[in-house]
Parts: C-alpha cells; sequence; structure tokens
C-alpha cells in the first residue's frame, strides 16, 4: 500500500525507531512513480495519464499498463507472456487482449503497425518499443526525520570522563542543543501524526458537470470499456470525452445493451422480440445466442464476464455461466422485485435493488442483508455500483420513488465509502454528491475512478392525443405535463397527476376550474373514478416500502387508505366493480389478484391469478383483464365459466391496457418490434393498428404512460424534458 504526505512521513519516523537505516528508504520506494516522455507525448505514471500534443487523451486501464510496462523497457524486446503476466497477471486472458490493447495505443499514438514509430511488433514473440523515452522520476519527497549521528557518539566512550577542554565542552553543548531539538522535532512529530491520524479521510466531491451527449434522449448508460460510454434508448455509444452518437447494429427490432465485459471486447445484449439473451463484439459481429431471457432484464457480468447473475419473477436470484449453461440459485428473497444487480470488483459480492432498498449476498449466495440498515436520507435506494478499486460504491436516492426505477425517478447521487485505511478513519455515513434541479440516473464510474458517467434529466411531460382522423398526435388539455388521466362514467369530470410533481386535480374535460385533491409526499398513481362520481381510487405508497390502494373525495378531502388493503402485502392498480362495491387489485408481492368487498371488508384471491398483475374490470362486469408479469400477455377471466384464457399472446407486448367505454375493446401500448397503439377487440382477441409511435419519445412515472380521453382516443405523455450524458468529475483524497 503506498503512502504519501504527512501519513508517510509518520510511518517513516515511527519505522526509523526500529530500523534507523531503511525505514524512510522503503516508504521513499513504495511511492516511487515516473513520467515518461517521447516525441509529443507525456505519460504520467502517478496520474494515469496520456497526454499527447498538450491534449489530455482518454485510455484504457489494462492498454495504460501494457504501455508504461514497454517504457520501463525502451528498445527492448518484451515476450507476449511477459506483458500479459505483467498487466494481467492470473486473470485467463488470451493474446487477443494484449493485442487489443495495442491496437489501442497505436490508434492513440498515431502510430502504424506496418511503419512503427513507437511500437513495434516482433511476429510471434511479442513487441518493442522504439525511439528515445526520457524518464523523470516523479516522487513525493520525504525529509529525514533526524540527522544520524556519527558512529563514536552512537557507541559511547568507554574510558573514564577527564575535565572538558573548551572546544570539547562547545561540541558537547552542540550535542546537547542538537539532541533536545531533535527530541523537541520528534515529539511534535509524533503529536502531528497523532493527530493527523485522528482526522478522517477527507469525503470525495463532485467538481464539475461537463456534458458529454446534446441531443436530449439518452437512456440509460450500460457500462463502459473507458474509452466508450454504451447507453440505451436506442442503443448507442459515446465517446467518454464526447464527440458523435453512434448507434450500434444489433440487428434486432427492439434491443437493449445491459452489459460491457470487462476487457471492453464484448457486449451483453437484451433482445424483446422474443426477451432472449446474447453476446456480441464490440466492434460489430453477429450477436452470439446465450438463452431464452430470464427475469426481467436486470442481468450483471461477473468482473472477469464469465458468469452472469440474474433475477426470475418469482424472488429468486441466480448465476450462470456466460454461454447459459452450469445455472444455480443464490437467493430466494420474498417480497418484491429484484433489480439493479451489480458485481463488486473482487467478485465476492452482489448487490441489488429490492423494495427500494439496497441489499447484498455473497457471490456463493445466502441470506441477503440490507446494505444500509440505518438509512436517514429521503427514502428509495437504487442502481448502485462500485468504483472499479472497490472504494466507493455510488447510488441512487431520492426522488419520486415508484414500482419500476426509470431515469430521473430518483433524484440525486450518493456514495457510500468502503475504503479501509491503515491508519486513518473514513466515514461510514452515505453522503450525497450531487444536489440541484437535474435529475440523476445510471450513476457508472469511470474505468480510471476520476468521473462518474450518469444521465442528467429535466423532467417534463407534453399531454397529446392521437387524432383519429389524421392519426398525428396533437396536444391536449393545452399540453399540460399530466398523467394518468381518468373520465367520470358521465364524462362531465376528469382527474390527473401533473408529472413529475405527483399532485392530483379533478377539472372539467377542457381543463377548467380544477381542483387539487392530494399533495406531496403523497404520489398517486393509476388514478380511478367510483362509478357514482363520489371518490377517486388511486395507488400510493404508504410508507418506505409497500405501496396501498387509497380514496379521495372527489369534491376533495383527505386520502384515506382503505380497509383490508392495509394487509402488509402491498396493494397496487385498483379498479372499481361497476356497481361500485367490489375493487379488484394486484397484490405487490405475492404476485396474483384480489377482490375487496367493500361492504364485508374482505378480500379473496381470483383462482388462477398468479403471476398475472394490472387487473381491468369490464364496463358491464363480466370479465377481468389482466396482464401476465413474466410475458406480458394480456388474459381475459370470465366470471360467467370461472375461468382465464388468453386474450393477445404477445411476448414482451403489452403495457397499460385500458378498456374502452362500451366494453368492446381493450386499447394497450405495444412494445414489441415497433412500438404502436393496438386496439383488442373482446373476447375473440383480434388486434388493430391504431397509431405507429416508432420515432416518439414518450415519458411518465412509471415509463410511458398510455391512456384514453373521455370519447376513447388515446393520449400519451409525450417527453418534452431532456436526458443527456454527463462526466461528473470525481474528487477524492
Amino acid at each position: 500500500m503506498p503512502f504519501n504526505g504527512l501519513e508517510g512521513l509518520m510511518i517513516c519516523f515511527l519505522a526509523s525507531l526500529i530500523f534507523p537505516e531503511a525505514a524512510c528508504n522503503g516508504v521513499m520506494m513504495a511511492a516511487k512513480s515516473f513520467v515518461f516522455r517521447f516525441a509529443d507525448v507525456e505519460v504520467r505514471e502517478r496520474e494515469f495519464t496520456l497526454v499527447k500534443a498538450g491534449e489530455t487523451l482518454a485510455v484504457e486501464p489494462k492498454a495504460f499498463r501494457v504501455l508504461l510496462f514497454l517504457l520501463r523497457n525502451p528498445e527492448k524486446l518484451i515476450t507476449k507472456q511477459e506483458i500479459l503476466d505483467a498487466v494481467w497477471g492470473d486473470a485467463a486472458v488470451t493474446e487477443n487482449s494484449l493485442a487489443r490493447a495495442v491496437g489501442l495505443l497505436r490508434k492513440l499514438l498515431a502510430d502504424e503497425a506496418r511503419t512503427p514509430r513507437f511500437i513495434e511488433t516482433v511476429a510471434t514473440v511479442g513487441y518493442r518499443f522504439l525511439g528515445k523515452v526520457v524518464a523523470v522520476e516523479d516522487r513525493i519527497t520525504v525529509a529525514p526525520a533526524f540527522d544520524p549521528v556519527n558512529s563514536s557518539e552512537a557507541a559511547g566512550a568507554t574510558s573514564t570522563p577527564g575535565p572538558l577542554s573548551p572546544d570539547a565542552n562547545e561540541s558537547a553543548k552542540r550535542r546537547i542543543s542538537r539532541t533536545g531539538l531533535l527530541s523537541a522535532g520528534a515529539v511534535l512529530l509524533v503529536a502531528g501524526g497523532i493527530w493527523y491520524v485522528a482526522q478522517p479521510l477527507a469525503p470525495p466531491r463532485i467538481a464539475a458537470y461537463p456534458q458529454i451527449t446534446h441531443d436530449g434522449h439518452a437512456g440509460f448508460i450500460a457500462g463502459t470499456d473507458g474509452i466508450r460510454i454504451y447507453f440505451n434508448s436506442p442503443p448507442g455509444l459515446v465517446g467518454v470525452t464526447g464527440g458523435d452518437i453512434v448507434a450500434i447494429p444489433t440487428g434486432f427490432t427492439r434491443a437493449w445493451v445491459v452489459g460491457v465485459a470487462a476487457d471492453g471486447a464484448d457486449l451483453l445484449i437484451l433482445s424483446s422480440d422474443p426477451y432472449q439473451l446474447w453476446t456480441m463484439r464490440a466492434v460489430g459481429g453477429r450477436p452470439r445466442f446465450i438463452s431464452n431471457s430470464p427475469g426481467n432484464g436486470a442481468l450483471a457480468w461477473s468482473p472477469d464476464s464469465k458468469y452472469i447473475a440474474y433475477p426470475d419473477n418469482s424472488g429468486n436470484l441466480y448465476a450462470m455461466r456466460s454461454d447459459g449453461t452450469d445455472i444455480r440459485k443464490l437467493a430466494t428473497i420474498k417480497g418484491g422485485a429484484i433489480t439493479d444487480v451489480t458485481w463488486s470488483p473482487d467478485a465476492g459480492r452482489i448487490r441489488f435493488t429490492r423494495n427500494d432498498t439496497l441489499w447484498e449476498i455473497p457471490s456463493t449466495g445466502g441470506n441477503p442483508r440490507a446494505l444500509l440498515p440505518d438509512w436517514k436520507g429521503p427514502v428509495g435506494q437504487c442502481c448502485g455500483r462500485w468504483t472499479s478499486d472497490g472504494d466507493f460504491y455510488v447510488f441512487l436516492a431520492g426522488g419520486n420513488v415508484v414500482v419500476d426505477p426509470v431515469v430521473g425517478s430518483f433524484e440525486q447521487i450518493w456514495v457510500f465509502d468502503e475504503r479501509h485505511p491503515l491508519f486513518r478513519r473514513v466515514s461510514r455515513k452515505p453522503m450525497q454528491l450531487t444536489s440541484g434541479p437535474i435529475h440523476w440516473g445510471s450513476p457508472t464510474p469511470s474505468r480510471e475512478g476520476n468521473k462518474i458517467f450518469a444521465v442528467g434529466a429535466t423532467q417534463r411531460g407534453e399531454l397529446v392525443r392521437i387524432d383519429p382522423k389524421s392519426k398525428q398526435l396533437q396536444p391536449f388539455l393545452g399540453g399540460i405535463s399530466a398523467e394518468f388521466l381518468a373520465s367520470s362514467k358521465d364524462g362531465t369530470q376528469i382527474v390527473y397527476v401533473t408529472y413529475p410533481d405527483g399532485i392530483l386535480w379533478r377539472a372539467k374535460p377542457d381543463g377548467t376550474e380544477r381542483v387539487q385533491l392530494t399533495s406531496p409526499p403523497v404520489y398517486p398513481l393509476v388514478c380511478r373514478w367510483s362509478p357514482d362520481g363520489t371518490q377517486i381510487l388511486f395507488t400510493a405508497q404508504r410508507d418506505g416500502s409497500h405501496y396501498g390502494l387509497y380514496t379521495v373525495p372527489a369534491r376533495g378531502g383527505n386520502p384515506q387508505l382503505i380497509g383490508s388493503a392495509n394487509d402488509g402485502t402491498g396493494q397496487v392498480e385498483g379498479n372499481w366493480s361497476p356497481d361500485g362495491r367490489r375493487i379488484v387489485y394486484g397484490v405487490e408481492q405475492q404476485i396474483s389478484l384480489r377482490i375487496l368487498d367493500l361492504d364485508s371488508d374482505r378480500a379473496s384471491k381470483i383462482p388462477g391469478s398468479d403471476g398475472l398483475s394490472s387487473p381491468r374490470w369490464s364496463p358491464d362486469g363480466r370479465y377481468i383483464a389482466a396482464m401476465n408479469v413474466q410475458s406480458r400477455a394480456i388474459r381475459l377471466f370470465d366470471f360467467h365459466t370461472q375461468q382465464w384464457s388468453a386474450l393477445a399472446e404477445q411476448m414482451g407486448g403489452w403495457s397499460f391496457p385500458t378498456w374502452s367505454h362500451d366494453g368492446k375493446f381493450i386499447y394497450a401500448l405495444n412494445n414489441v418490434g415497433k412500438v404502436s397503439v393496438k386496439r383488442i377487440s373482446v373476447p375473440d382477441g383480434k388486434p388493430d393498428l391504431v397509431a405507429d409511435l416508432t420515432s416518439v419519445h414518450f415519458t411518465g412515472t412509471l415509463g410511458p404512460w398510455f391512456g384514453l380521453d373521455p370519447n376513447d382516443n388515446p393520449i400519451l405523455l409525450r417527453d418534452n424534458g431532456t436526458s443527456d450524458i454527463y462526466a461528473l468529475t470525481f474528487e477524492r483524497k
């Protein structure tokens, strides 16, 4: 472990008390590094930077270490195995990784393999660095704690002392004075060292917020290889210092990059037509099939890219080899979906989000534990990732916490300090790194650890309606930023929730005569009018981890948590029966459907509803439509036959199914292939295209929101905000 500054000086002094000849030299050697110069290039080992013609260039860490190894041995033939051993150690890599690193260096240095100026390839053997290299030692200088005494003074006199001569007396006085000064200096140094050790290490901070992209529609970040940042909406990449966005040709109609290999050579791809898991080379090529997609897409590569951790939709966490074989269960975690899976840099731990809380288990399996059991910050944590050295864990907290985290739903970046210095203290209290109006998402530390790449979003939507004749999008209610719009049965009133502040309003169908029905921190989701028009039913968080069903009088008043819905399981997306005496809802933890009888205050499970969510009661009361959580297929429960049937089987296909007012159709947002709105006839299940929305960007608290206006025209919340990637400067001392 290298030391510097006063810490190194203190260690030097304390060690010198035991090993006077060698202690300080040992400390000095531990801190030694160099600055290498050749042509117009300067390589700074301590700062881990490469400067060419005055410009600092981004370089992948392994490639940088290859360059350092060559610069330490200029004009000497170095075998491939020597470099692999020095840079990759015991990691199982091939010569292709070395060749790729050399290729990256040549590109940065504007070098040619056939006519090299700097790096020469010796076929089948290795590499040689050409030309003159100037190496200047760059180290922290530590002054000796005290001057060594001469050997005779150290040994002491053996004869009987006689009277001192004047010269001897002066010499003795000088020795006494020098000894006193040295002793005083030593005491001050020790005292200073003790004071220094007692002080905690300086906390990290964000020093700057450079913007990387400027198109306003960047999705979540999948990872970085040190040179490029890979992101989605749609899959693309951009340089770590900015530049043009390059689309990633996955070959699929709809797909996402969900992981980047440790060496940056491969990408993990999730397709949705159907949901399948693939890998492909980062430089292009045909995808290679791994498996049918497990779980909800919350996948994570291990640091060596040999394993993939993933959850299913039943609370189980698994790991499998990167080729899809050797599947093993790591844990069963009841109560809430598992998202945001990530491995520690040493591959010993896996962290994830469940119920808006961070959890951790050993990567070999075991019982999960809450990472921050004494959390006192804003409600909701998610999306954590380690720095490459494992010293810091960055995550998101706060904001409009909902069922599924999306860009902007968590506001600010926090950090958990996991350093273990030898002498200094560190605070184990999580610290907030960002603040202000920007909502942050997908915090991803750079390979060097001096940046945090993150998506910064300003949230605003525009309510639009699909015109039935032109099929074009037109502003609705003046284009207000609102979602979850629902109309009363008689069509004389509407309610909606403003986005992103989450306030429930009642108004006339033209938006006039607004009345505010809720206030923060209550954040209503999926609102429904009672059949008699007197109450509004909605979902909202009732504590830090569970959701409940609430009603509020349409004329105004305090929201009330309805009776048996407060049973500790979590209830979402309630719908009234046509007579207003019952409510159907989804159970958050067990993922099933129940019906609450408001007269008896008793809830009963709908037979065969395991794995179903988002229930919708038909206007005539005969059917309940719901979605299969795993496949998103729409299923239909017939009260006459007491049986479920498939209405619209389309893997990964649907969201926000909504009954037409006459009960003859279900409208839904279709997410397979080209994004569109479709109308499905009931009960035969025939789908008709209403509008193609492929090129439109949408937003909402739960993702792209969809509904119907009082005349059954589809309405959506178009994304009118911005979402771009930033490279936050992460300073740590």
